[in-house]
C-alpha cells in the first residue's frame, strides 16, 4: 500500500505453528463449528473460522511500516535474541471480548506464557533503539480461531469458555517471524519476510 507518495507495507510478528499444533487446531475449529456453527458453512456461516495455513500467534503488530525503513529494522533484528527457546502448551479457549457477547473466538497458552513475553520485549526493545513505535497494548498468548461475521449471544461467549478443550502442544519455539500482510475479498495472505532466531534451547 501506498501512503501519500511513500510506500507502506502492513507488518506483524508472529510465532509460528508446527504441523502436529495445526492439525490439532483444525480439529478443534471443527469442533467449535459444529457446536456453535451447525447451520453454517464456509461464506454462510456466522463465524468466519481462520483457514489452518494463516494460523499464528500473534506477537504483535506495527502496522503501515515505510518501506525505506526494512533495510534498518532487519538489521537491528537480525542478531541472534538472548531470549531462550521454550515451549508453548495451548490449553484456553476465550474470546474477545472478555464478557457480553464474543467478537473474537481465540485459544491461549498459559504454559509458556512468561518466555514468550521475556522474548517479546526483547523485540520491543530492539525496535525502541531505532525510533519505532510500539503497539502500545500488553502481550497475551493466543491464537485467534474464529471472528463473528454478525452480531453474537452473550449465551455463546459462555458457550466458548465452557468448551472443554483438550490441550495442544507443546510447539517448540525456536524464532519469531516478521510478516507482510496482505488484504483482499478472499481474505488475508501472509508473507514471510524474515525469522529472528532466538538463543539457548530449553533445559530439560
Amino acid at each position: 500500500m501506498a501512503v501519500g507518495d511513500v510506500v507502506a507495507r502492513r507488518l506483524f510478528f508472529a510465532f509460528d505453528i508446527d504441523e502436529p499444533c495445526r492439525e490439532a487446531l483444525t480439529r478443534l475449529v471443527d469442533e467449535l463449528a459444529e457446536r456453535l456453527d451447525p447451520l453454517g458453512s464456509g461464506s454462510k456461516g456466522r463465524v468466519k473460522w481462520v483457514e489452518r495455513e494463516n494460523f499464528h500467534l500473534t506477537v504483535s503488530f506495527l502496522g503501515s511500516i515505510p518501506e525505506s525503513r526494512l533495510t534498518e529494522i532487519r538489521s537491528v533484528l537480525e542478531p541472534r535474541f538472548g531470549s531462550r527457546t521454550f515451549e508453548l502448551r495451548f490449553d484456553r479457549l476465550g474470546a474477545f471480548p472478555d464478557r457480553g457477547a464474543p467478537r473474537v473466538i481465540w485459544v491461549g497458552a498459559s504454559a509458556g506464557a512468561a518466555p514468550a513475553e521475556i522474548a517479546q520485549r526483547e523485540r520491543e526493545h530492539r525496535l525502541e533503539s531505532i525510533g519505532v513505535p510500539l503497539e502500545g497494548r500488553p502481550f497475551r498468548a493466543h491464537l485467534t480461531v474464529g471472528r463473528f461475521r454478525e452480531p453474537s449471544r452473550a449465551s455463546q461467549g459462555r458457550a466458548i469458555r465452557d468448551f472443554a478443550m483438550a490441550p495442544i502442544g507443546p510447539l517448540l519455539v525456536d524464532h519469531i517471524t516478521l510478516y507482510e500482510s496482505h488484504l483482499s475479498n478472499r481474505g488475508p495472505s501472509y508473507d514471510a519476510l524474515m525469522r529472528m532466531t532466538l538463543g539457548s534451547t530449553v533445559t530439560p
